[in-house]
């Protein structure tokens, strides 16, 4: 490895513990200027990834490089990493200033550096007026900043951040994903962000890094994880999605579905052979529903049920089975009533068709 390389490079890394395999064989390149979300369920492995980049644990097999340094046996506190974690972790009988002090103290940093750094971290992250109170005298958000604060104030390489937002309400989370970007961009350093959350890995990120089971499911740029899944894992667990069983047709150049009278246009002949049973996914925002009157070729449903989602709308539709499909659609003078008989379709170019598993 040189210095012309990615700025972090993880490079085939494994982790076990006993007969148990946390990460298996991941390869993760991330250059400086670059927010990476860590994507996955509980149990991914996402965690144990950011442990492993910190020192806190170490591959059983595979290598890690910052800045073109192999840090795989590199202790810690020698890597340059800040951290910011779920818990806030704040002292509570100590100042804010005191808190974000205590990292340059155990380094035995300078009183003047102490001072200028502090100085540095209350601008970047606006804790103007905050410094001599205590955590329990700020909100959420100001104790968050804090947290954030502390994780910065030494001048980090790289920040790695743990699910910190879990703990706030919504709409404190939205304004905390917000600032958060914009540090980053600001600070111009990486920032690993690990989450179960895909609203904010979508929002937050440039690319995003899917993990299931231990094993890279997709890494690439956050709107082509969301709109070109790679695995039927991603295109169910990024953004919310129906799942459709099928069957292409002898001919290969349509999808007979296997619980409804229903065909659709098979968009990659060449991937999907005639008799070869497939699964198709389609993102609940892209259906298209019109009065069955219409007579327009679709599944036929009812609507069961309508859910107000701000701007959109969630029409709960019965499909004259056990199934129930949930169609999003932006927000009308007159919605749908309770009850209308509608045609269910999609574009064939708007769902994602894999071999069924």
């Amino acid at each position: 490895m040189t210095s012309e390389g990615p700025y972090i490079r993880i490079d085939q890394v494994s982790r076990r513990y006993g007969p148990v395999r946390a990460l298996d064989d991941l390869s993760i390149d991330i250059e400086k200027h670059e927010f990476i979300a860590i994507l996955g369920p509980s149990g991914s492995g996402k965690s144990t990834l950011l442990r492993l980049i910190a020192g806190l644990d170490r591959p059983t097999t595979g290598r890690i490089y910052i800045k073109g340094e192999d840090v795989t046996e590199l202790p810690p506190h020698k890597r340059g990493i800040g951290m910011v974690f779920q818990e806030f972790l704040l002292f509570p009988h100590r100042t804010v200033r005191e808190n974000l002090a205590f990292p340059l103290r155990m380094t035995k940093e300078t009183p003047q550096k102490i001072a200028d750094r502090l100085a540095w971290v209350e601008g970047v992250l606006s804790l103007n007026g905050l410094m001599d109170r205590y955590p329990n005298q700020l909100s959420g958000g100001q104790q968050q900043r804090v947290a954030l604060g502390r994780g910065l104030v030494a001048h980090p390489t790289l920040l790695l951040l743990d699910e910190p937002l879990a703990n706030l309400d919504r709409e404190l989370r939205q304004e905390m994903e917000v600032e958060i970007r914009r540090y980053q961009k600001q600070l111009g350093i990486p920032f690993v962000y690990v989450t179960h959350n895909q609203e904010e890995a979508l929002s937050m990120s440039d690319r995003v890094a899917v993990i299931h089971r231990g094993r890279l499911e997709a890494y690439g740029e956050r709107q082509a994880i969301y709109d070109r899944p790679q695995t039927p894992f991603v295109a169910r667990f990024v953004g919310k999605s129906t799942k459709f069983a099928g069957v292409v047709d002898p001919t290969g150049g349509f999808i007979k579905l296997a619980d409804h009278d229903y065909a659709v246009a098979n968009a990659a002949t060449g991937l999907h052979r005639p008799g070869m049973a497939v699964e198709i996914f389609v993102k609940n925002e892209r259906f298209d529903l019109h009065p069955a009157a219409e007579g327009r070729a679709g599944i036929p449903c009812v609507v069961g049920d309508v859910v107000l989602r701000g701007p959109f709308l969630e029409y709960i539709l019965e499909t004259g089975g056990r199934e129930r499909i949930i169609a999003v659609q932006p927000k009308r003078v007159d919605p749908l009533p309770l009850g209308a008989s509608l045609s269910l379709s999609w574009d064939a170019g708007q769902c994602h068709v894999f071999a069924a598993e």
